[in-house]
């Protein structure tokens, strides 16, 4: 009795902590909107370089689409779109993005040459992504976003907006958790002092 009460409270204490605040993995232009496009027009990286788009395409093919003001990465079928970034701190990492379409991420460790996730994605309407993996760092990394034709949906393309890579954090307890759990410990050495006590009578 005494053990699983104690496992209770340290569970408890573990659930009711709050998330420490999270490191972000700087990604230039994670979210598009750099370059200079007319609205609801758009145009290749080719035409637009590094300079207008801060993410590398080994096909120049894929595109920057502004719809209504909102610009977002296109990635045509058998295009490659990437970024290079690092982490700050090592640990597990998320990475989240807004897809429409079929293709993959990998996020690849440049410095031993191994793929560290890989990803499909299937999106037949917008919808957010994510996918976990570890970082330490030494290593410098890519993010790749490549389309293929996917079944079901056979998309084209694949439209990529809002990149962000966090790390994910543990769960820090809140002085009142701790609180808590040492009155829940008191109450439990109580029970046992007196469970001692009346065998001994």
């Amino acid at each position: 009795m005494h053990k699983s009460l104690l496992s209770v409270a340290v569970g408890f204490l573990l659930t009711t902590g709050s998330i420490a605040a999270q490191a972000q993995v700087s990604l230039v232009n994670a979210d598009f909107e750099m370059s200079p496009l007319a609205d609801d027009s758009s145009d290749t990286f080719l035409n637009l370089g590094w300079a207008g788009v801060q993410w590398g395409s080994y096909g120049m093919t894929s595109k920057i689409v502004d719809v209504g003001g909102n610009q977002f990465a296109q990635v045509v079928s058998g295009d490659v779109i990437w970024s290079s970034f690092a982490a700050a701190s090592a640990g597990d990492y998320q990475l989240t993005f807004d897809a429409l379409g079929d293709g993959y991420v990998m996020v690849f460790d440049d410095t031993t040459s191994t793929a560290v996730a890989q990803h499909f994605v299937q999106a037949a309407a917008p919808a957010q992504q994510t996918a976990t993996f570890s970082l330490n760092t030494t290593d410098n990394y890519r993010l790749y976003f490549g389309s293929s034709l996917l079944p079901p949906t056979f998309a084209a393309n694949l439209a990529i907006d809002n990149v962000a890579i966090s790390q994910v954090a543990a769960p820090v307890p809140e002085p009142e958790s701790y609180a808590m759990m040492l009155g829940g410990l008191g109450a439990l050495g109580l029970m046992s002092r007196r469970r001692l006590k009346r065998a001994r009578d």
